[in-house]
């Protein structure tokens, strides 16, 4: 968001509702950027507004494009005034475009939402993990079985 009133507005109303909000004060002027703070901050959901133009040259959409390069599971709310229907082919399971306007009536809902898709997330990365996890134990357990094969041709 490049208007620093709507920021703190989506703040408040979503804070109202539990969820912890980082808000940049000054966009980046790199889209590919964006990524770095994700990752370096933990974020799992994004709110970006389409229009920036108060600030950077880019479109929000762009932003979302760059984001989506390196993963397409952060769940994404593109605030707009303006009809997206271009950009729909685009938009990814955890994508979701709403009117500003329509964002501070329906917050409790996109609250909702993005909790939902918070708690998906999280289950989809101790899933991951887990998988991990299993794939180094089938990896050791081939290790030892080709171990134990060995000294058995060694010892007969």
């Amino acid at each position: 968001e490049d208007d620093p009133k709507n920021t703190y507005i989506y703040k408040e109303l979503l804070e109202s509702e539990g969820l912890d909000l980082m808000c940049l004060e000054n966009l980046l002027e790199n889209v590919s950027d964006y990524y770095g703070i994700i990752i370096q901050n933990e974020v799992d959901f994004l709110i970006i507004d389409y229009h920036l133009d108060k600030q950077v040259k880019y479109k929000g959409i762009d932003v979302l494009k760059a984001v989506r390069e390196y993963d397409d599971t952060i769940y994404s709310i593109l605030l707009t005034n303006y009809d997206l229907e271009d950009f729909k082919a685009e938009f990814g399971e955890y994508d979701y475009e709403i009117s500003k306007k329509e964002f501070s009536i329906q917050y409790k809902n996109i609250a909702e939402k993005i909790k939902r898709a918070c708690e998906l997330r999280e289950d989809n990365k101790l899933v991951s993990l887990m998988e991990s996890k299993k794939n180094k134990d089938d990896q050791m357990i081939s290790l030892l079985e080709e171990i134990n094969s060995k000294l058995k041709k060694d010892q007969g």
